[in-house]
């Protein structure tokens, strides 16, 4: 009878013992996600694009002061590509902006989910069996915002690259091009 006592309460020990396990790696691959999603959000802040309005308004009159001075028939090949790579640059500022706040939005929501889940594990609420797979998932949608964060980025260097390198000269140009027309039309 002892024996039997004793076999039964090592088993009984043994199982909760594999329950704590799982639980305590459940809780660490949490702790691992929540300081993966801690770095995308100090790079997503790194990254913000804090005079969005000024490049954007900056952009807008610079190219309207073309559209409504230049009045050549042809222009140079050199200078058609470079108001046209500035163009397409322009039409950017607007996605840029919207990625951001998806980005801010996304990862306050994945914080949100990860604090559940681990009050969920903590409390062995829910459906145990399926720990397993939401973890899985909410890992899969960190890899979803790091590949969302490397396209952000990615757009946004391609586009401050094209603002710094051709604003400037385009500026100048465009005030040239009033100041020629204001001399013809006093």
């Amino acid at each position: 009878m002892k024996l039997t006592f004793l076999f039964l309460f090592s088993l009984v020990f043994a199982f909760f013992g594999c329950v704590d396990l799982k639980k305590e790696d459940y809780l660490k691959r949490i702790s691992k996600m929540e300081r993966a999603l801690d770095n995308l959000e100090q790079k997503l802040n790194a990254n913000e694009i804090d005079s969005l309005v000024d490049w954007k308004q900056a952009t807008n009159s610079l190219e309207l002061r073309i559209k409504n001075y230049l009045t050549l028939d042809t222009i140079d090949l050199i200078l058609g590509k470079k108001i046209d790579a500035y163009k397409l640059m322009r039409r950017n500022w607007n996605p840029l902006g919207k990625q951001f706040l998806q980005l801010k939005k996304e990862m306050k929501e994945e914080r949100e989910t990860l604090k559940n889940l681990e009050k969920d594990i903590e409390n062995g609420a829910g459906d145990r069996a399926a720990y397993e797979q939401y973890l899985h998932f909410e890992k899969n949608k960190i890899k979803q915002l790091e590949v969302m964060m490397q396209e952000y980025v990615k757009l946004k260097v391609e586009t401050l690259q094209t603002y710094h390198s051709l604003h400037n000269e385009l500026n100048l140009f465009s005030i040239e091009l009033l100041r020629k027309y204001k001399l013809k039309h006093p």
